[in-house]
């Protein structure tokens, strides 16, 4: 069998159970049986078994390897209290914290039926596209002998240069001999090999034999997890039409993708591939296969792409971002070469949850959004906050549609979902003995007015809503604008840029009021992994969705470790969190309850101006989760965060606890309680109407009884007492 034919396979994440973990939330009997693991009666005697009573479940786990850690499989006991995880042991009885189940393969790529490739003569191919792939990869391609050493010469100098890989030699004839023979894997043994193989391929075929096969047999992108290989089915792909109909500038673009799928997409990147058209327009021009005239009409034309329909696809979005990865890490190389193993981040029931959440969610919405000559769309990120993985990802509301990634590519202000990030900045100041606020500290939420260097800056609140003095607290969890730029004026705005950029926000930081607001632009990724942030405890990780890359027989080609430092205080991160629980149960986002999320949560609704982005970041303490709604135009959606995003949200989530709630978050040291009246900020008297159960930094709970609610000071200290014995005892046993 040709080694073409041998499809490339994606894993998901190895599933771990952990202790405390609830079995049917975590869907452990459906993984088993996705896996085919059979269940036996009595206990398990072979690998891929498993049995199951009422107090305790047996399983034989399977050997797998990940990159060079070998898996052992073995029989291990769990039991069960309650449908949760209260202890697992090895079959000798030894304890162990966890144990992993083998990944389950999420999709294919290349192989029978999934390497997109139409092969046609090179008779077929227009002399002016075959004359374009010459002038980008191999201008003397008919003048060597399968091996150019001024081109190599050329590009020692220019990588010497550049003091990086910028340009490789390799003829057109090494990259065939590279990619029928070869892997990608750069070493100075293959490199030698390359050459060897282009000479026999010089000696054996005619030069336009060789270019014949060169261009049915490049790679040109991916569509999901299929690849695109070949001139002709590049030109389907990119323009919907056959190679033998493709103008100048179209034959310039596709021989300008060659040289990196990745990064000159017209689809993805439009403005790279479009320099990288001119540069081979300009090739040509030097070389003398096309007239001034020719170059200066190609070279001054839009990039325009007319894509043609995709497939639907298993989690597509998340295929295509993978492999977009893993090419770069490859330094550039194709992942065309078959038989190769992703093992990746994706957890397959969080996977399916996100689809089923943005396709019924977006059903759900439509009829409340105001219309728009176009469909409404969506992307979803998920993020485990212990690891860093990306556990999911829906990049639009259909592939089948639209092949562009929102999740990862579309860079949208995130507006009131910024806000945590103000409030953080604050906590970290006060953990840093810097500052003094709590989130019971008072604030006004009356109109304020900054001046700016465009004039006066009057931040309104949403629908004009007037504010008195609040507490912090209030401020989040009520979303109030005029609050919120003054908490962002006391703490600084370096700060509040110092503190976004510290969680994980990349993109460009505006040092002007508008930024406590949200009026920068992000992607969802980037906003889920700074929410990931405060989730972990302070603990920020850059977005890692592959663990590696390997061959069929186990040779890593690429692998990734998660990069992560302890960039906030737990502390800060912790208070932060706490402050957001209450945005879904008396804030913005009180309609979650009624949406069946009735246990405890943090996030943040998020809404721009004239609505046009709708957003809810949240998390529990197992799974951080973006959700953004909107129009690809920036149209007003009509919806806010509440009404929009968050119903999305409200569906994943819910999907991921069906029978049992998450566990608490954890209380970091140095962090205490007290109880106190939620309108005055102060000790709660016995007088307050309402009480709350608010945390503070050890030392900066408020010492004063509530001023709105006075009574005598004895019997509020006896009563104040009895309540403390009460918290006391709760926590004890919580």
């Amino acid at each position: 069998m040709d080694a073409w034919e041998v499809p490339s396979v994606l894993y998901g994440r190895p599933a771990e159970v952990r202790r405390g973990d609830h079995l049917g939330n975590i869907r452990f009997a459906e993984r088993l049986a996705r896996l085919s693991y059979r269940k036996v009666t009595g206990k398990p005697a072979a690998a891929g078994t498993w049995s199951e009573d009422p107090d305790r479940i047996r399983v034989y786990t399977r050997d797998y390897r990940i990159e060079e850690t070998p898996h052992n499989g073995a029989p291990v006991e769990i039991e069960v209290r309650d449908g949760r995880v209260v202890s697992i042991a090895s079959s000798a009885g030894a304890p162990l914290e966890s144990i992993h189940i083998e990944p389950e393969e999420i999709g294919r790529i290349l192989g029978p039926k999934m390497e997109s490739r139409r092969p046609v003569a090179l008779s077929a191919i227009p002399q002016v596209l075959q004359n374009a792939v010459i002038a980008a990869e191999d201008a003397r391609f008919f003048s060597h002998a399968g091996i150019d050493f001024l081109g190599i010469g050329r590009a020692v100098l220019a990588n010497l240069r550049e003091r990086r890989f910028a340009q490789g030699g390799s003829t057109i004839t090494q990259q065939l001999a590279k990619n029928f023979f070869l892997s990608p894997k750069k070493t100075i043994g293959r490199k030698l090999r390359e050459a060897e193989l282009a000479i026999v391929l010089e000696l054996r075929y005619t030069k336009r034999q060789i270019l014949e096969m060169y261009l049915n047999k490049i790679y040109f992108g991916q569509e999901g997890p299929q690849g695109i290989y070949g001139i002709e089915e590049a030109a389907g792909f990119y323009f919907s039409k056959r190679a033998q109909n493709l103008t100048l500038e179209e034959s310039a673009l596709l021989a300008g993708i060659i040289r990196s799928p990745n990064r000159y997409s017209p689809l993805r990147e439009p403005r790279a591939a479009k320099e990288r058209r001119n540069a081979v327009l300009a090739r040509m021009r030097r070389l003398g296969t096309i007239r001034e005239d020719e170059f200066r009409r190609a070279s001054g034309a839009p990039v325009r792409t007319r894509p043609r329909r995709a497939p639907t696809r298993l989690a597509p979005y998340f295929s295509d971002y993978v492999q977009r990865i893993a090419e770069d890490a490859l330094e550039g190389e194709k992942l065309y070469r078959t038989g190769y193993r992703f093992y990746t981040t994706l957890d397959t029931v969080h996977q399916a949850a996100a689809e089923e959440a943005v396709r019924t969610g977006l059903a759900g919405i439509a009829n409340a959004a105001r219309p728009a000559r176009e469909p409404l769309q969506a992307a979803l990120v998920a993020v485990d906050p212990a690891t860093g993985e990306m556990t999911a990802m829906v990049g639009g509301r259909g592939y089948e549609e639209t092949q562009f990634n929102r999740a990862a590519d579309a860079r949208r202000q995130p507006g009131s979902a910024f806000k945590p990030f103000v409030l953080l900045a604050a906590m970290e100041r006060a953990a840093q003995g810097k500052g003094k606020a709590t989130l019971s500290t008072v604030v006004s939420g009356e109109p304020v007015s900054v001046t700016t260097p465009q004039g006066e800056w009057t931040p309104a609140n949403f629908e004009g809503k007037a504010y008195g003095e609040i507490t912090v607290r209030k401020a989040i969890e009520d979303s109030v604008n005029t609050a919120t730029v003054r908490m962002a004026l006391d703490a600084g705005l370096a700060e509040v840029a110092r503190t976004a950029r510290a969680a994980g926000i990349t993109s460009p930081l505006p040092l002007v009021p508008s930024m406590a607001l949200g009026s920068l632009e992000v992607t969802p990724v980037e906003l889920a992994y700074a929410y990931a942030t405060i989730a972990s405890g302070g603990i920020r990780f850059d977005p890692f969705p592959l663990f590696s890359v390997t061959t069929a027989d186990g040779e890593i080609l690429t692998a990734k470790r998660v990069r992560w430092e302890q960039a906030i205080d737990p502390r800060a991160a912790y208070l932060t969190g706490y402050a957001m629980e209450g945005v879904l149960e008396r804030g913005t986002a009180n309609s979650a309850k009624a949406l069946g999320i009735t246990f405890p949560a943090s996030g943040k609704t998020g809404t721009t101006d004239d609505q046009r982005d709708s957003w809810f970041v949240g998390y529990t303490p197992d799974v951080v989760c973006a959700v953004w709604v909107g129009y690809d135009s920036g149209a007003d959606t009509g919806l806010t965060g509440a009404r929009g995003a968050l119903r999305i949200w409200a569906r994943f989530l819910r999907s991921l606890y069906p029978l049992s709630g998450p566990l608490s978050l954890v209380r970091p040291e140095g962090v205490e309680t007290a109880e106190i009246d939620p309108e005055s900020g102060f000790l709660a008297t016995t007088a307050c109407p309402s009480v709350l159960r608010e945390e503070y930094l050890s030392g900066t709970a408020p010492q004063e009884p509530c001023p709105l609610h006075p009574v005598n000071p004895v019997v509020d200290t006896f009563h104040r007492g009895l309540r403390g014995i009460g918290t006391f005892f709760r926590d004890l046993f919580k």
